[in-house]
């Protein structure tokens, strides 16, 4: 067995334990049952528990971002392009790697201080930054509102990673992808600072006003006219109030 081979399963059965037994729960004698290596083999590659659950976590969001920088690279022509592409790839990465993305919601976030945590600060740094070279275009011509990486990650992946999370507990029927298009449209709308239309209320009626009166014969012919002041009451009243009728 080879050396990446050994790494392989010990990380496909800690991923196994840590889902099934609980993060806590789960101890490397465990591991190393379940993925048949030596004690020894195991800690020539990870020295803790905790150094298996972080190299699992990188490996998961390495793989995640080498979708988006394939989107990147492809150089979106479009706000929408990009937005559907990064949406549709987070949805689809959820379905095709479900394990993976349980672990991750269930972990968390790394420690920061950690190597590991260290290096995937590395990862986001630059993939942040191509996004932002990308988009700057985009920025400049008013098709995106200017605005932080932080909070276009969170209008972008936020309510993406919230449908993913409910269908991950089993919650949701249809798969992830199938809100694709409502979050893109959703998502475009709110990078371009589109009003969100509200409706109009009626303006208030006028505390007074003036009626006017007429008295027809049966031809139609005027025999009188008036005017008078009228006190206005919301539709539904049964007061009426008039004064100063004149003839």
């Amino acid at each position: 067995m080879g050396s990446s081979d050994t790494r392989e399963r010990v990380l496909e059965a800690a991923l196994a334990s840590f889902l099934k037994d609980g993060y806590e729960q789960t101890t490397v004698a465990r591991i190393t049952e379940r993925s048949g290596v030596s004690n020894g083999a195991l800690f020539h590659h990870f020295p803790s528990k905790d150094a298996i659950a972080e190299a699992l976590y990188l490996e998961a969001m390495s793989s995640f971002q080498e979708g988006l920088w394939q989107l990147v690279r492809s150089r979106p022509r479009s706000l929408r392009g990009a937005v559907r592409g990064t949406i549709g790839h987070q949805l689809s990465w959820t379905e095709g790697h479900a394990d993976l993305a349980r672990f991750v919601y269930l972990r968390g976030h790394l420690d920061w201080d950690s190597p590991a945590g260290a290096q995937l600060q590395s990862l986001n740094r630059d993939l942040a930054g191509a996004f932002e070279q990308w988009m700057a275009p985009l920025v400049e011509r008013g098709e995106i509102r200017d605005t932080s990486m932080l909070l276009i990650s969170a209008i972008v992946n936020g309510p993406a990673h919230a449908i993913a999370r409910r269908w991950l507990a089993g919650h949701l029927q249809s798969p992830p992808s199938t809100f694709l298009a409502e979050l893109t449209d959703a998502a475009c709308a709110a990078l371009r600072g589109t009003p969100v239309r509200t409706r109009s209320r009626p303006k208030p009626l006028p505390p007074r006003g003036r009626v006017t009166l007429e008295i027809l014969r049966e031809d139609g012919a005027v025999l009188a006219q008036g005017s008078a002041v009228a006190h206005l009451h919301p539709a539904g009243s049964d007061r009426t109030e008039l004064a100063g009728a004149r003839a």
